[in-house]
């Protein structure tokens, strides 16, 4: 009998998000006086600096701060709100009339900004240096020049800024809308989308598992998912090609790898370290797994399955916390205080249980707002090991956020994507060996390694995965548009390169489907998903040093952290020693992790005679 995950039995009714904190409500006529003194504040910044950054740059800057702290508590409240609830039909009608208000004062009043700081020459910054604000934001002023050559005429961009709440991000809204409507029937009982797939992922048996993934894709099918997100997919990869186009990218991913400040060169190696070395990790990983469980070949919905020797432990939200917490202060006193502020009950800055509407998944949003920062936490935690594992990864996101606000403004605070991701599988680490740790028995030892292989597995292999699949379907959707089937032949194709071809590995039943779920294609920008590998052996080459850089290491790892986005991965990973723009820098990540874990529940496992 599967065990009783009921927000009540784990704990977690009571952990939401308090948004009165924000507004009382939507009804808030706050709401008005800040859109207004939003708006107004918008065109006296103009006023005050258009055309005059050549000598008034850093009063810009000090000028720009309480506009996006004003900004980000009106964004803020909205996105919570609709994440919390994707049926709130008020909030969306509030969301959708502030939003255009704001995107349109934006594009008339804050376009120049960014465009004539691209322009100016290196005379025009110097002159200025002695203003803190220049000092403070001269990675912001560099990489505007850096990308001048891609912009178009401030006019062109202020439409481009006033129809962004018309365009892709309102397909992207409408799908969080059908994702959160979603219902699987299945066991006598209605399932939304995180429910289902935690039967897929973390049910002990096999049949149910196979079950529970029949109808997840059959369903997907059935109410017309993959129609939508297909439609919705056409219109972001066209928004996002006729965009290229006009901006003379030479590829899709140029934008992407420029805002992450990571060249293009140094992200193929990521792609071709993964697919090889990783890829050939995962085959002879997979094959453990199915000896473990008793099987010849693994079926799809075997990927994720708990192994059946592992304690069937269920960790409620009091002991998650109490895990997660203990991992961080023994690594770092500075972590563990930010990490009991982000916790604690009274801020209500965590959202835990997985209730009808609630979007799925799981983020962390750390927001400069006025007077203060915060970090948003949104969990739908079931009591697995997997779900302890998440709460560690989105407090990474948190930490990072906070850490980088209290040394960076709020232009330059937010690490790009793939750095981003750096602190939240540092905090997976940082439990994982916690919990290794306090383990002697070798079967649970073995459980232990081959979960965090297996989340590695889906982190590096899987995301790459998803990332080769990203750039298939954008190389196909620009000879036209693809129906939902070139998507599922899209999917397929990509699986069977990347785990084997049918039957080898995995059998492929009840999957073709399942790329229409994946929301970050069109939900995000586009070729995020690289992030997560690119994060992960990062910082997996980053933890090798600690033994040699010793007590040095916890102060440049917080230093790392609080660069935010001022620094490139090269500048990151200097004080280390390391070099990420060799193939081999990625190649010792993929061998220091999971080379070392999947040798190790390989012995194990023989020595245990399994």
């Amino acid at each position: 009998m599967a065990p009783d995950n009921s927000p009540s039995v784990l704990g977690t009714e009571n952990i939401r998000w308090d948004l009165t904190q924000l507004y009382t409500s939507l009804e808030d006529p706050q709401i008005e006086a800040d859109v207004t003194a939003q708006i107004e504040e918008m065109a006296a910044f103009e006023r005050a600096f258009k055309g005059k950054l050549d000598h008034k740059l850093g009063d810009a800057f000090a000028a720009m701060e309480p506009l996006n702290r004003r900004g980000s508590k009106l964004g803020i409240y909205f996105f919570l709100a609709l994440a919390r609830n994707s049926a709130d039909k008020a909030a969306e009608k509030v969301s959708s009339r502030v939003n255009e208000k704001l995107a349109q004062a934006g594009a008339q009043h804050l376009t120049f900004f960014d465009l004539e700081m691209g322009n100016l020459c290196d005379a025009a910054v110097e002159a200025q240096m002695s203003h803190p604000q220049v000092v403070k934001h001269l990675s912001y002023i560099r990489h505007n020049q850096k990308v001048q050559k891609h912009n178009l005429s401030e006019q062109a961009e202020a439409v481009l800024t006033m129809q962004g709440p018309f365009g892709s991000s309102a397909w992207s809204s409408l799908m969080d809308e059908l994702e959160g409507d979603l219902r699987f029937e299945f066991d006598g009982k209605s399932h939304n989308l995180p429910e289902i797939l935690h039967v897929v992922a973390e049910d002990r048996d096999r049949t149910r598992r196979a079950a529970a993934l029949k109808v997840l894709n059959t369903q997907l099918k059935a109410s017309k998912h993959d129609f939508y997100a297909a439609r919705t997919l056409n219109v972001h990869v066209g928004s996002h090609l006729a965009n290229d186009k006009a901006r003379g990218f030479s590829h899709p991913m140029q934008k992407a790898n420029l805002g992450n400040k990571v060249d293009d060169d140094t992200v193929r190696a990521l792609h071709e370290a993964v697919e090889d070395k990783a890829g050939k990790l995962a085959q002879r990983f997979y094959r453990l797994k199915a000896r473990l469980l008793g099987l010849d070949k693994l079926a799809w919905s075997d990927r994720n399955a708990p192994m059946p020797f592992a304690a069937e432990t269920v960790y409620d939200w009091k002991i998650s916390c109490e895990v997660v917490k203990q991992a961080y202060r023994e690594f770092s006193p500075t972590l563990g205080d930010l990490v009991d502020t982000v916790l604690d009950p009274k801020k209500g800055w965590v959202d835990a249980p997985p209730v009808p509407n609630k979007s799925g998944g799981a983020f962390d949003y750390t927001v400069p707002l006025p007077g203060e920062d915060r970090s948003y936490m949104m969990l739908n935690h079931l009591g697995s090991a997997g779900d302890v594992m998440t709460l560690a990864h989105e407090l990474g996101h948190a930490v990072h956020g906070l850490l980088a606000l209290q040394a960076q403004s709020s232009l330059t605070w937010h690490a790009p994507m793939p750095y981003a991701e750096t602190a939240s599988v540092f905090g997976e680490m940082l439990t994982f060996e916690s919990l290794m740790a306090q383990l002697s028995d070798p079967t649970e030892k073995l459980a232990l390694y081959m979960d965090k292989i297996n989340d590695f597995m889906n982190t590096v292999v899987r995301q790459i995965c998803f990332s080769q699949f990203e750039q298939a379907f954008f190389a196909e959707r620009a000879n036209g548009k693809l129906m939902e089937e070139d998507y599922s032949r899209l999917w397929m194709e990509m699986t069977t390169r990347f785990y084997g071809p049918e039957g080898e590995t995995f059998t492929y039943a009840d999957i073709d489907n399942m790329w229409c779920y994946v929301s970050h294609f069109y939900s995000y920008a586009s070729f995020y998903v690289y992030a997560y590998a690119f994060g992960e052996l990062f910082t997996q080459s980053l933890m090798a040093q600690r033994a040699r850089l010793g007590e040095r290491f916890e102060p440049l790892y917080l230093d790392l952290l609080r660069a935010g986005g001022t620094k490139s991965a090269v500048e990151l990973m200097e004080p280390f020693g390391l070099n990420p723009n060799s193939r081999a820098f990625w190649e010792a990540g993929i061998a220091c992790s999971a080379g070392v874990w999947l040798a190790e529940a390989e012995k194990l496992a023989d020595e245990l005679g399994l």
